[in-house]
């Protein structure tokens, strides 16, 4: 179709060849008729294309034909070969193919300007100015600088014409043409009123575009927000998810979106929400701070946008088939925590601007509200539970007093409560310095303790804690050199290991286990080393409480110790009181029966009778002397080296027979090497004795009478143990079995062994006495190697 020039260009050709053929007059009026309707069907024909090219450019429905509707008009008016319109980006200052006339060998969403071809469109957006080529021969030549380079071969001219409306950069217009043309004054007038009037209808178009998009996103926000008030509700997979649906619906270019959440622990992304990999793994598999795109966003905390994949080196495509061809990753960031990444993909080049920079930024800074209200849901939650689990264990720990189960009950409950997959105490052993496995959990646990599980120091992790006193914990324990596994917990991963102490005393070591998939964090350390704590608070006033018990029964054995002492000083002076009242009638009576026994005319009966009298005298009197040595005050001179081991083979011949009329056996375990004691021979031997005879008494139907001595050379004192197989002690009189008088024989007097301690303790000695599991009772003295202070 012919424009308003060349119609203007006919009309004057056939006025000229009227002339020539001698038309005059009105014919030269018909010419300018003509003339004037031309230039008003060119004028109309323009008025028509323009307003057919604004209605396309304002009507939604056109929207995707749009820029092709545009070129389209201006191809019309100049009669161009070819039309192209290029999108420019002001935020990059890049410009993009939008829409051409001509079929290409490629889509054209990949075709964006080198750096040299978006120059020249920047200057001439900055020009305001349309810029008309003509000759083009040789696409080699400085001259041929044009838009087109490779699109429109061959061109012979070009006119490259801005849209500018409002001072808004809409793009460049470029009409092509194979043939040379040039461009006169009043089609370039025309040509950029067009300009003028399409530029600003398409403004018109992205500002209702810009509106609608406005709107768009705050009613996507308002539902983000709406969804992050009710996110103890939804949960924060739920809301995560809604973002990266809401990006799609905000960004049309995304193809594929997904929100990964970092672990700060593992230092990996792992991907929480996602949409566009229904059937494809890519975008589902965690990566490490600093691998992969978004890796790198987060390690460097800023956006990364990548127009083509094809050209960034940042992009390693692992998958062959992937079709990513342009991507955005903006860093999750809240101050300076990292808490993910916001990854979206096309497999368009170039399908995102800055525009959807900004979008993605906003919607980052929602998903990063979701990500640190789930967080402080979950701390809170997690630190009522803790706290709640801590109270119950130290609950539990103080409802007890004995340290064996104050340990197993901490163990126990931290399994239960918080889900752990193995937990132990160890105490170290005081004499041989290993750690001994004192409590642990379950089953596991039982069989431990029963197999007497220890470890040696140092070894382990257990014996590493205990060697620098300072918590150790680790999440694969395969990488520590020293780690032993036990065949019972084969499933171990982790492993912490904290000190239970009690300012610089460590009391023993708390050890927790933990297995896959669970892993144990920093959190885990302050968890258990508060329920250490505890446990040293506990452990500690159990030790007390046994201490208190020990000092109360010290303190009454003491007690008591000073009532029997009393009472036997008390019985002491009574009997150093007999003792002399009974010897002086007795000396009197010896006396008389000396006379009496020199007197003539006695029959040989009388006589025999009066040696009885005499024989059984001089015995009470020996007896009455004996009471007056027990309880008379002793020096330090008085005291020899006596063997207890002699003493005890002198008494045990001095009853053998009435052993072995009682058909009891005598069996004697001396120890060797036992010292010589500082004692008064006489009075041990008493004492041998009556323990012996006392053991005879209680095994009227036979048995066996066991004698022990032992040297203890940490106390420095001597034993002796006598042990028989008898009837035992009745659970009555076995407390006051050393009181005067107390006694279970029908004949006993009670007062032997009450005897019996007062010797012992004029040695500074002590005895006890205490009934066999198997029957029968035992008797054992201890006795000091050096002089005390006497009693």
């Amino acid at each position: 179709m012919l424009n308003w020039l060349k119609e203007k260009m006919r009309v004057r050709n056939d006025a000229q060849r009227r002339r020539a053929g001698g038309i005059h007059g009105n014919t030269w009026d018909i010419v300018d008729r003509e003339w004037d309707e031309a230039k008003l069907r060119a004028r109309e024909r323009y008025l028509v294309l323009l307003k057919t090219a604004i209605s396309d450019v304002l009507d939604p429905a056109q929207s995707e034909d749009r820029y092709y509707r545009l070129i389209d008009c201006f191809v019309n008016l100049l009669v161009a070969d070819y039309g192209f319109f290029f999108h420019w980006d002001e935020g990059r200052k890049q410009a993009a193919l939008a829409a051409s006339t001509r079929i290409l060998d490629r889509p054209v969403s990949e075709i964006v300007l080198r750096a040299e071809q978006s120059s020249l469109a920047a200057a001439i957006l900055q020009s305001e100015q349309m810029l008309a080529l003509d000759g083009l021969l040789n696409p080699n030549d400085a001259a041929y600088a044009t838009l087109l380079g490779g699109l429109a071969q061959p061109v012979k001219s070009a006119i490259h014409v801005p849209l500018i409306a409002q001072g808004y950069k809409l793009g460049i217009v470029v009409l092509a043409f194979n043939a040379s043309r040039p461009f006169g004054p009043d089609e370039l007038l025309q040509l950029r009123e067009a300009a003028d009037q399409i530029a600003l209808a398409l403004r018109v178009t992205h500002q209702e575009t810009e509106i609608q998009k406005r709107l768009l996103e705050v009613n996507t926000l308002a539902q983000i927000g709406n969804a992050l008030s009710e996110s103890e509700r939804v949960g924060l997979q739920s809301v995560l998810q809604l973002i990266v649906e809401s990006a799609r619906e905000l960004i049309p270019p995304i193809e594929q979106a997904v929100i990964h959440l970092f672990d700060n622990e593992e230092q990996v992304l792992i991907p929480e929400a996602l949409i566009g990999y229904e059937n494809s793994e890519e975008g589902k598999r965690k990566m490490r701070i600093g691998e992969g795109v978004a890796g790198q966003a987060l390690e460097t905390k800023q956006l990364i946008h990548i127009p083509d994949v094809n050209s960034d080196p940042r992009f390693i495509r692992l998958n062959p088939n992937s079709k990513i061809r342009s991507l955005i990753v903006l860093p999750i960031i809240s101050g300076a925590e990292r808490l993910g990444a916001l990854s979206i993909q096309s497999g368009i080049p170039n399908a995102f601007t800055g525009e959807h920079n900004r979008l993605l930024s906003a919607l980052g800074a929602q998903a990063a509200i979701a990500i640190e209200n789930a967080h402080l849901i979950e701390n809170t939650k997690q630190a009522l539970k803790e706290a709640h689990a801590l109270y119950r264990v130290a609950q539990g720990v103080a409802a007890s007093l004995d340290p064996d189960e104050v340990m197993k009950d901490t163990v126990d409950l931290l399994q239960k409560n918080f889900g752990y997959h193995y937990t132990q105490v160890f105490v170290a052993d005081p004499d041989t310095g290993n750690f001994i496995m004192r409590a642990g959990s379950g089953p596991i646990g039982a069989t431990l303790k029963e197999q007497g599980y220890s470890l040696l120091p140092g070894e382990g992790i257990v014996g590493y804690t205990a060697e620098t006193g300072t918590a150790f914990f680790t999440n694969n324990v395969n990488e520590i050199l020293s780690y032993e596994r036990h065949p019972l917990l084969p499933d171990t991963k982790s492993e912490l290991a904290m000190p239970v102490r009690i300012g610089d005393e460590v009391l023993g070591l708390l050890d927790i286990h933990q297995a896959p998939p669970k892993r144990l964090t920093q959190r885990d350390v302050q968890l258990v080393s508060a329920a250490a704590d505890q446990l040293a608070i506990a452990l500690q006033k159990a030790a007390l409480y046994e201490d208190l018990q020990i000092a109360l029964q010290q303190e009454k054995a003491i007690r008591n110790q000073m009532v029997q002492n009393e009472r036997l000083a008390v019985m002491g002076r009574l009997l150093a009181s007999v003792s002399h009242e009974l010897n002086n009638p007795l000396q009197a009576i010896q006396n008389a029966l000396f006379l009496l026994k020199e007197e003539k005319g006695i029959s040989q009966q009388g006589r025999q009778d009066l040696d009885i009298v005499l024989a059984e005298s001089e015995r009470m009197a020996g007896m009455i002397g004996r009471l007056r040595d027990t309880y008379r005050p002793t020096q330090a001179h008085e005291f020899h080296p006596t063997q207890i081991n002699d003493l005890i083979m002198d008494v045990h011949a001095l009853i053998a027979t009435h052993l072995r009329h009682n058909q009891i056996a005598f069996e004697f375990h001396p120890d060797e090497t036992l010292p010589a004691i500082p004692a008064l021979s006489d009075q041990l031997r008493q004492v041998v004795l009556n323990l012996m005879v006392n053991a005879m008494e209680a095994m009227p139907n036979g048995g066996i009478l066991r004698a022990f001595t032992q040297y203890i050379p940490e106390s420095g004192e001597v034993t002796l143990t006598m042990s028989d197989t008898g009837t035992g002690i009745h659970e009555t009189v076995l407390p006051h079995i050393f009181d005067a008088f107390v006694t279970d024989k029908e004949k006993g007097t009670g007062l032997g062994l009450t005897i019996t301690y007062d010797i012992v303790a004029k040695h500074r000695g002590r005895i006890v006495a205490a009934n066999n599991d198997d029957g029968g009772a035992t008797f054992r003295v201890w006795l000091p190697l050096e002089n005390r202070e006497l009693l």
